[in-house]
């Protein structure tokens, strides 16, 4: 089934500070990145696509449906990973998984065969039946995103999906979420730019507190190419011409020799070169010193 999520007009206040404003932008299957620096809103925001938060000023249509007028949320169409995912210690996981079940409304008749199929797929066998207070970061993560996917929910929403991850568990959670998350909508929120880069269909930018760029990875990509150059140089060089650049990246190539890539804050002749390889990353960071 194709879903579809279209937001329109949105604004959230706390008290008389603007969180958001006028947000705009819609989602299909597969994945979207939302991305933004800390405190930026992107948190309220999946706050109130979870039902977490209510507003008034805006729409929030979820395959037409208007979430924001619903008299009962549709808990059994929306899966939610929170940043901070925690459950009471003794609890285990598996108690855990039947409780959201339950609480999402699903057929008991095939409870247990979701509940089999899900610890399968999330590589929970080994510790379903332990405690939560004994699960690793790692095996918090996979416990977190496995109950937001139950019943194959419409929209998931994941918020800073490694947060707390060492290198390791960061890469493991990354595939396995990505391998699970193409026959919905999946709506990733981070300013971890490497958990997005080689796995989503769009890219949202929050900044100012509205979104200021929705398209495609490479679009966003091709537009920095065309803004950020680069130069090689000395130490001494980079330290003389610092104050005319917002740097982008640098790295130290040998010796003392840095290759420097940047925005140049005048027309001169520090324009001769541009950057050959722009990544994500690059291109994020553009688009907010721009």
């Amino acid at each position: 089934m194709e879903n579809e999520l279209s937001i329109q007009n949105l604004s959230f206040n706390y008290g008389k500070k603007r969180i958001l404003e006028d947000i705009q932008f819609q989602c299909h299957n597969g994945v979207t990145a939302l991305l933004g620096n800390n405190g930026e809103g992107k948190s309220t925001l999946f706050s109130i696509l979870s039902g977490l938060k209510r507003t008034q000023h805006g729409q929030v249509l979820l395959n037409g449906e208007d979430l924001l007028q619903a008299k009962k949320f549709p808990l059994h169409q929306i899966g939610f990973l929170p940043q901070h995912f925690e459950i009471f210690d003794n609890v285990t996981g598996y108690d855990f998984l039947s409780y959201i079940f339950s609480t999402k409304g699903l057929d008991p008749a095939k409870k247990k065969q979701y509940l089999d199929e899900t610890i399968e797929t999330f590589q929970l066998n080994d510790v379903i039946h332990k405690k939560f207070k004994s699960y690793s970061g790692g095996y918090k993560r996979r416990l977190g995103i496995a109950q937001a996917m139950l019943g194959n929910p419409a929209l998931v929403l994941v918020d800073e999906p490694t947060t707390g991850l060492d290198p390791e568990q960061r890469a493991a959670f990354r595939n396995i979420l990505f391998n699970t998350s193409r026959q919905t909508m999946t709506l990733i929120s981070t300013h971890i730019i490497e958990d997005v880069e080689l796995f989503s269909d769009k890219v949202l930018i929050l900044k100012d507190k509205k979104i200021r760029y929705d398209g495609s990875v490479d679009t966003l990509i091709d537009t920095a190419k065309e803004n950020l150059y680069e130069l090689e140089l000395s130490l001494e060089q980079f330290l003389a011409i610092q104050h005319r650049i917002t740097v982008i990246e640098q790295k130290c190539v040998s010796g003392d020799i840095i290759k420097v890539k940047f925005i140049a804050n005048d027309s001169s002749e520090l324009m001769q070169q541009r950057a050959t390889e722009v990544s994500l990353e690059n291109a994020y960071l553009y688009f907010q010193k721009k």
